[in-house]
């Protein structure tokens, strides 16, 4: 490796301690140690000496040995500056941009190689930078592409969060070198170099490189704060890999673009070129092409190829429509996205057509209500899976939901309606067929069917999400079956209906109250659902919600209570299973424990093996064993395996 002879050592107050080991490098370069303000009062003299300039200090002092060289090689084309950077400790932006590592010694090295090249700069309205521009208000994004210190981090993390429910979009006009125009609004721009440490830059552009003759501007226009706090989840997490870009953002890359902006947040619009200068709107970025030329590291050479792109790339999809600019210009951006008018309309008369009452639903209630019935008798669950494909209940639940979000009565109590004669009709078919078949005993099916616990609520809570989801996207209502598979409406009206016919007061009550833990669970879920798909801003009927919320409130109770037995019962007979008990001398193995309940009471069936046959004073004491370890009420049911 070839070296330079001589060179200009350019310091400030924070970087004076790297003079001796710059001056006694071990590659033979003469070094010429020059303090800033000496070098820039005449700056000529030392020239003189070496136009190589080793630079290290302040980022303000970085920048401005930058326009310096940039103009001093404009001035003298037959003997150019060269820069090599000595970042300090902190400076993690400008290392990671140059791919210099974090020895001293080693930046020596690479800031003396002869192996000078040229790279390209930014400019904007006439201001050099190397590493990003930004416009408007990008909240917390900032923080992750900064040198801030951790103090200064945290500091900017609490400032973007204060910013983060403040967001609004603002009218910009984008003009590119080929004469592209887009109108559209924005929260915030950043125009980026390539920078390999950046999030941001690998989330929008993973062929990029300072050698490259575009700029890449990325727009920021989330359509909710949600949307925007899901962009800086794809960023963190990388979500991104397949060179799409996050649904919040556009990219445009071109070697010069135009800006006009009206005001960002009311704030004066400027740019702020790396968080060192500001320049004020209207913007005219470029590249300059072979600007300055510098030393690198060799793993910055591969990674910023020569790029002669002639052509540009504009990925505006994700950007407001230009019928939707009024919708958002200055004005806070909502929590949640705002759906399309053609989305509206056509869920608006699907969901009005669902809450109708017609013959088809009638028949379809009366039908999936007697085939789930049958199969709960006949203890099938394909024949309750069919009935569940039939049940057209999903329907009115999920058009009252959007009628509570957006307060819309008549599709709201329309829906009810249709609800309440489904209901009044499963209850009363079952309720018939149980009369005509008194002697069936209750299947497993049923007995399924009359615990509920917080499980089934949570089932109730996604699958009204994926309910709501699916209907919201037309593309997907073949998937609705599945969902109402999932939450099964049909069969616990049916064992409910079951129950009254019967007089068996438990099994009407635990299937109701499983059927209100999904009516009620689809509901709230449903609702919010669509207000995240911006459907509506905020729920219009909310004391209706709030009943609804309380009614589930009051529903956990009991379903905490049946879900508490059920761990306990777990737990009871994972402890019981396989213990060995010694009655009078003689082994006695539980081989199984299991707890059920019939009618209400709780029922023990104990399974014991044992090798030698207990008398009756035996069994007595084994039973005393035994009810020691249930201290509530119910009764214990013992079978006995002899080995022989």
């Amino acid at each position: 490796m070839d070296y330079m002879s001589e060179a200009l050592f350019i310091y400030d107050e924070h970087s004076e301690y790297l003079i001796e080991p710059v001056s006694d490098n071990p590659f033979g370069t003469q070094i010429r140690a020059v303090e800033k303000q000496q070098f820039l009062s005449n700056p000529q003299d030392y020239l003189l000496f070496s136009s190589h300039l080793l630079v290290s200090g302040s980022m303000e002092f970085i920048d401005q040995m930058l326009a310096f060289a940039y103009e001093q090689s404009l001035q003298s084309t037959d003997k150019p500056c060269s820069l090599a950077f000595l970042p300090l400790p902190e400076q993690r932006i400008l290392r990671h941009a140059y791919q210099l590592p974090s020895s001293d010694e080693e930046n020596i090295e690479i800031a003396l190689r002869d192996d000078i090249k040229p790279v390209n700069l930014q400019q904007c309205n006439g201001q050099l930078f190397q590493f990003k521009a930004v416009i408007g208000e990008i909240p917390l994004l900032e923080a992750w592409h900064s040198d801030a210190s951790a103090g200064a981090f945290f500091k900017n993390i609490i400032l973007g969060l204060k910013q983060f429910f403040r967001l609004s979009k603002n009218k910009i006009s984008i003009e590119t070198r080929n004469g592209k125009a887009i109108t559209t609004v924005a929260n915030g721009i950043f125009i980026v170099n390539q920078n390999r440490g950046s999030r941001l830059t690998r989330a929008i552009q993973q062929k990029s490189s300072m050698r490259s003759d575009m700029l890449s501007m990325m727009i920021v226009s989330p359509f909710s704060v949600v949307e925007y706090f899901l962009f800086l989840i794809s960023l963190i997490f990388h979500l991104n890999r397949d060179n799409s870009l996050p649904r919040a953002v556009a990219n445009i890359q071109s070697n010069e673009i135009k800006l006009e902006c009206e005001s960002f947040s009311q704030a004066l619009p400027t740019a702020k070129l790396d968080d060192l200068k500001t320049v004020e709107c209207p913007l005219h970025f470029k590249i300059i092409k072979n600007a300055l030329s510098i030393n690198a590291s060799d793993r910055f050479w591969e990674l910023n190829p020569v790029i002669n792109a002639d052509k540009e790339t504009i990925r505006t999809d994700n950007l407001p429509d230009e019928k939707e600019l009024n919708k958002y210009i200055d004005k806070k951006l909502p929590f949640f996205s705002v759906a399309s008018e053609e989305r509206f309309k056509d869920l608006f008369l699907q969901l009005r057509e669902d809450a109708r009452i017609n013959s088809l639903y009638i028949s379809l209630i009366l039908l999936s209500t007697l085939l789930a019935s049958l199969g709960l008798y006949a203890n099938s669950s394909a024949v309750v899976i069919g009935a569940m494909l039939l049940a057209p209940l999903m329907s009115p639940i999920i058009s009252s939901s959007m009628g509570l979000l957006r307060g819309e009565d008549l599709l709201f109590y329309q829906s009810l309606k249709k609800l309440g004669l489904g209901i009044a009709l499963a209850l009363l078919a079952s309720f018939i067929l149980t009369l005509f078949m008194p002697q069936v005993d209750l299947s497993g099916e049923i007995r399924a069917r009359i615990n509920p616990n917080l499980i089934d609520l949570a089932i109730a809570i996604f699958s009204g999400i994926a309910a709501a989801y699916t209907k919201a996207h037309k593309e997907l209502l073949n998937n609705l079956a599945g969902v109402a598979i999932a939450v099964a409406l049909v069969p616990p009206l049916a064992s409910a209906g079951i129950g009254l016919g019967r007089g068996e007061s438990y099994v009407f009550e635990g299937a109701i109250l499983l059927f209100v833990t999904n009516l009620v669970g689809i509901m709230v879920a449903a609702t919010m659902t669509f207000q995240f798909l911006g459907f509506s801003n905020t729920v219009k009927r909310k004391k209706s919600l709030t009943l609804i919320v309380l009614v589930l409130v009051v529903l956990s109770y009991p379903l905490y209570r049946t879900y508490s037995a059920s761990l306990q019962r777990y737990y009871l007979t994972r402890a019981l299973a396989n213990e060995q008990l010694t009655i009078n001398n003689k082994k006695v193995l539980i081989e199984k424990a299991v707890i059920d309940y019939q009618n209400k009471q709780r029922i023990i069936n104990i399974t014991l093996v044992v090798k030698q046959a207990l008398n009756e004073h035996e069994m007595k004491l084994l039973r005393q064993v035994i009810k020691q370890r249930f201290t509530s009420k119910g009764q214990i049911r013992i079978s006995i395996k002899y080995i022989l």
